[in-house]
């Protein structure tokens, strides 16, 4: 369980979201009065659009000051409520929360699951259920690596210490066995498909150069969670008592 990772997750998200904007050109950020007869400019604030917000603080109805004092309370509970929780981020490997998370964030939960799904081979329902996670747990490298992108391939053969034309063979699976870099295969490979699904989309002419900005420091800041929850693994495992490999080899 990463549970401990929400608050980094959620940091991630609002700095990437930033304050409140009031870009007229955004429809999440119009909503209609209460009379339902024309729409109002509420804005958006660390990514909580409008709608979100109204639906969150009803009964009471919300203006545009409503939203520019949202507070990092509110925030938080909006993003436990709406967006970790349906994702089952707790029960996602470190790194790969994030990548679900602020996905599902960006462009809706359940676009966010379908694409954890289609990685995996699984039934795309955008429920990340018991299946889903059972079939994470058993994934196989042979299934996920060839879903990689060329760019992501290469800096997967740099961090696995690896020539640049080491491709997706036996090399490359070896490597990644010896070094339990399965967490840092996840990520990767969800980030290409992120970045394919992200130039798809209609308003990709308009956010997209952003959208691939986010997805890569996304990508950057997963990668040292999956690197920081390893260290927390071998510093476990020292504490308790047990052998590394590499010790065990010496007694």
């Amino acid at each position: 369980m990463t549970g401990q990772n929400f608050d980094a997750c959620l940091d991630f998200v609002r700095t990437a979201e930033g304050g409140y904007t009031d870009d007229p050109k955004d429809p999440g950020n119009w909503l209609q009065d209460e009379k339902g007869r024309k729409d109002v400019l509420i804005g958006s604030r660390y990514g909580v659009s409008a709608p979100m917000l109204a639906a969150w603080m009803r009964p009471k109805n919300i203006t545009a000051d409503t939203m520019r004092d949202l507070d990092l309370e509110t925030f938080d509970a909006i993003a436990r409520s709406r967006f970790w929780n349906p994702l089952a981020c707790s029960a996602l490997p470190a790194g790969l929360d994030l990548m679900i998370f602020d996905f599902g964030w960006n462009c809706g939960i359940q676009s966010s699951a379908a694409l954890l799904q289609r990685m995996l081979g699984v039934t795309m329902d955008g429920i990340i259920g018991p299946h889903t996670l059972a079939a994470l747990a058993q994934a196989d490298v042979a299934d996920i690596l060839p879903q990689i992108d060329p760019d992501n391939l290469t800096l997967l053969h740099a961090r696995l210490g690896l020539p640049p034309s080491s491709g997706i063979g036996q090399e490359v699976k070896r490597a990644l066995a010896r070094q339990q870099a399965m967490g840092m295969l996840l990520v990767l490979v969800l980030s290409s498909m992120q970045e394919r699904e992200y130039r798809i989309r209609s308003g990709f002419r308009r956010w997209g150069r952003g959208w691939l900005a986010r997805t890569k420091r996304r990508t950057e800041t997963a990668l040292a969670l999956v690197t920081a929850a390893a260290g927390r693994d071998t510093a476990d495992s020292l504490f308790w008592g047990i052998p590394r490999s590499g010790d065990a080899a010496q007694s």
